[in-house]
């Protein structure tokens, strides 16, 4: 039976050698390939593809490493054991905005074997750097510009993530006492910023479209901010994302006022749901009033920590002056690996495809069950009815291994959840989750009705 197991790869997304994994997976779980079975020598089964026979031998190495398969030295590759989670042993993180993991490992992996063969560049990365190399700011300004995104190559300041980021901004241009006007619900890293740096942070109320622009200017003119902190593209963690006309009466208004944007744009929108940074806004009208911070972290992997800092002319010196003052350089090494996978064009892969799916997923679940959602990229924001608080569903879910945030953790406290979409491995394990989530929610609302 393991010569002749030739699956269908066309009814699965992603690259040819994820869409082998996810085949196998489904063979275990459908009983075609039983536990001991043996699977078709890698050269065979590449021919009977259609595929190279790397393409095989890297899915055979995801799936030994996921633990489906096992593979025994002049033998060949056998099947090892259901790859399906017990409900009860399900671990998953839906608590953490991160990219699904599908390409990243073996990417990564090429990229570091091509570094380890140039001993050349190696060399050019291994010494203290004050400034990074011009090589990586040209392949960085180019990227950006094919996203739509003009700036010099001088304005682009490189960080360790995006949270570095914030930090250096805040550090650079406000002192102790200042206040820092932000949304009212917002990554919770802002207000941990600002707190260390004795920096008053006050949100503004939100709409549909954005901040609430009446109360915003309101606060403006009694507390004279010199910055403003905003997630306009994909508003963490509501999901919003500003109007065309909130953008151009924000930059309006700092032009008016003299305030600084922040403007974070670290998390990730699909294709279909990105729009152009306020940023690039501010070039065309020609109001150098935006900070422009992004990373790769949430376009390729948290651990790839890779910000950086789009700054207008005249702000260049003091924010270099403050990332310096916290760690002096940041890693050629880490730039160089970034810079490698925007060459190959691998930051996103084939993921789009697979959090498509799983937004429609979530989105039925909410039918399902009657909720307000919105949904964009990663997350997803959604309320919850009277009889069932958000913190009894995320403790009730926790104690099942499914683990999300509850509003509080961004400062809302009106019986809100957010769920993330990247955690699970595979489709039958982010399966499993929505089950859980969904016979969860269906045990206390009826756990409610009865004590009604």
């Amino acid at each position: 039976m393991g010569t002749i197991w030739i699956p269908d790869l066309d009814v699965f997304v992603g690259p040819k050698y994820q869409r082998l994994v996810s085949a196998i997976e489904q063979g275990i779980l459908q009983k075609e390939l039983p536990h001991g079975t043996k699977l078709p020598p890698q050269r065979r089964l590449a021919d009977a593809l259609g595929v190279t026979i790397g393409t095989v031998t890297r899915a055979y190495a995801l799936a030994e490493q996921r633990g489906y398969v096992e593979a025994r030295i002049g033998d060949g590759t056998y099947v090892n054991a259901s790859p399906v989670p017990e409900m009860a042993n399900l671990q998953l993180n839906m608590a953490t905005c991160q990219q699904p993991l599908t390409d990243q490992i073996s990417t990564l992996s090429d990229c570091l074997s091509l570094l380890a063969k140039d001993p050349t560049k190696l060399s050019q990365l291994l010494g203290y750097r004050a400034n990074p190399l011009d090589q990586h700011q040209q392949t960085f300004h180019h990227w950006l510009k094919q996203r739509g995104i003009e700036q010099q190559s001088e304005q682009l300041i490189f960080t360790h993530g995006g949270q570095q980021a914030i930090f250096a901004c805040l550090n650079a241009f406000l002192t102790k006492g200042d206040v820092l006007l932000h949304e009212q619900y917002c990554y919770p890293g802002i207000r941990i910023c600002a707190k260390q740096l004795g920096i008053n942070s006050i949100g503004v109320p939100l709409t549909s479209e954005g901040v609430d622009l009446v109360r915003f200017e309101a606060l403006v003119q009694i507390h004279r901010p010199k910055l403003i902190y905003l997630t306009l593209n994909n508003q963490n963690p509501t999901c919003i994302q500003y109007s065309e006309q909130q953008r151009q009466q924000l930059l309006e208004l700092a032009q008016q006022y003299q305030f600084y944007i922040i403007e974070d744009d670290v998390n990730y929108c699909l294709p279909e749901e990105w729009h152009s940074p306020l940023w690039q806004l501010a070039q065309v009208l020609n109001i150098q009033r935006v900070i422009y911070i992004s990373s790769l972290s949430k376009l390729f992997s948290g651990g790839l920590r890779q910000g950086f800092i789009l700054v207008p002319e005249p702000l260049i010196a003091a924010l270099r002056l403050a990332i310096h003052s916290q760690c002096w350089m940041v890693s050629p090494l880490n730039v160089e690996l970034a810079c490698q996978l925007i060459k190959r064009g691998h930051i996103t892969a084939n993921r789009d495809a697979i959090i498509r799916e799983r937004q429609q997923q979530c989105i039925a679940l909410g039918q399902r069950l009657g909720l307000t959602q919105r949904w964009r990229g990663l997350n997803g924001w959604i309320q919850l009815p009277e009889d069932i608080k958000a913190h009894h569903l995320v403790t009730a879910l926790a104690a099942k291994g499914v683990l999300i945030r509850h509003g509080d953790d961004f400062n809302c406290h009106d019986n809100f959840i957010r769920l993330s979409l990247g955690g699970a491995e595979n489709d039958t394990q982010f399966r499993l989750a929505i089950e859980c989530i969904e016979s969860t929610f269906n045990a206390l609302k009826q756990n409610a009705y009865s004590v009604v």
